[in-house]
């Protein structure tokens, strides 16, 4: 492994944390969002909640599933940091 193979790793591995970072904000912003909407208005809520299920959607299959297949460490490091950051904010306003 020279140099710039462990520059791009590196990078890619940046690449990922950055990309879980907003994506593990913006969809707790999103399951909370739900959570209140279901628990106001139940079943009727899924039309007025259409863009927060398509960003999770897309968060946590779509975008994943094109990133591995660029770089796998990137997919890697989105997922790990995704599912830490999700967990732990869940968890933080579950508390409230």
């Amino acid at each position: 492994m020279n140099f710039g193979e462990i520059v791009n790793l590196l990078l890619y591995a940046f690449s990922g944390i950055c990309f879980g970072a907003f994506a593990s904000r913006y969809s707790v912003f999103s399951a909370l969002h739900i959570k209140s909407k279901w628990q106001e208005e139940g079943i009727s809520c899924l039309f007025g909640c259409l863009p927060q299920l398509l960003f999770l959607s897309v968060s946590f299959f779509l975008f994943p599933t094109w990133f591995i297949s660029k770089t796998p460490t990137g997919g890697f490091f989105y997922y790990a940091v995704l599912a830490f950051f999700f967990n732990k904010g869940l968890r933080l306003n579950n508390k409230k």
